[in-house]
């Protein structure tokens, strides 16, 4: 076998080594002791494995469906803080996840098949562009991954004005009295643009949804109301699921009785 290194022991029987440069594989190392009259038999043999190339690059870091909180959950907004993130890369490799914000924010180790899951530290509000990397059993580490842009908002809409009773829905003679014979109104209102509205009635519990457009209007036509008094309030659901507190209320009155018919004098 080739000799790799040589050195002198130390007066306690201890030496140390630095082998000449061995390129990548496994191989059996053995040591003799050469006292100047003779070379010792070999020592046991130990293997050494020598690999110097970086894993490959790890997939972009997924959201979590379940960590992908509002109405979806592939549109990467979310109001949980400690997002749970999965990938795949080479099996066993050590996987660390960094953000552009916070740094380094979860390790997992890739299992046999090369998947890996990870719930992260505490991600600061805002938008993060969410990287991996992979390190080997040898210390060799990888390029980092392509970037996945999460946004966290933790933050809740404001609440919305108060729903207004359309005027093509406020019948009688008057348009603005909120007395009405028309017991599936048109309610109107200004929320966060693209919140989901929900429309609630004290007496009938939720009545309507709409989303608001891009300039923050929604209009909603109600479910059927009972008949009498109700207090209507609207509440915002912003994308990443946070809840607004409820509006001012709306008194409206459903009348659909007829009046008794008039006496005859």
């Amino acid at each position: 076998n080739p000799l790799v290194g040589s050195t002198t022991a130390n007066a306690s029987g201890n030496f140390l080594d630095s082998a000449s440069v061995l390129p990548g594989g496994t191989y059996d190392i053995t040591a003799k002791a050469d006292d100047g009259g003779g070379q010792s038999a070999a020592s046991p043999v130990l293997s050494v494995t020598i690999d110097s190339t970086a894993p490959a690059v790890p997939s972009v870091p997924d959201l979590n469906p379940a960590s992908d909180s509002g109405s979806s959950d592939t549109d990467n907004i979310t109001n949980d803080t400690t997002p749970t993130l999965t990938g795949t890369s080479d099996a066993g490799a050590s996987i660390t996840v960094s953000s552009s914000v916070d740094g380094p924010v979860g390790t997992a180790t890739a299992d046999g098949a090369g998947i890996w899951a990870l719930t992260s530290s505490v991600l600061t509000e805002g938008d993060h562009d969410l990287t991996a990397t992979a390190a080997d059993a040898a210390g060799n580490t990888s390029a980092a991954s392509a970037a996945l842009t999460i946004t966290v908002d933790t933050t809740a809409p404001s609440a919305p004005s108060a729903p207004d009773l359309d005027t093509g829905s406020d019948s009688g003679n008057s348009s603005t009295d909120n007395i009405t014979n028309d017991a599936t109104p048109t309610l109107t209102g200004t929320a966060e643009a693209g919140a989901a509205v929900t429309l609630t009635s004290s007496v009938d519990g939720p009545v309507g949804t709409a989303t608001a457009d891009g300039s923050g209007d929604w209009s909603i036509t109600s479910s059927a109301l009972a008949a009498g008094a109700h207090d209507l309030t609207a509440a915002a659901v912003d994308a990443a699921g946070n809840t607004s507190a409820d509006s001012a209320v709306l008194a409206i009155i459903i009348d659909t009785a007829n009046p008794a018919a008039p006496g005859v004098a």
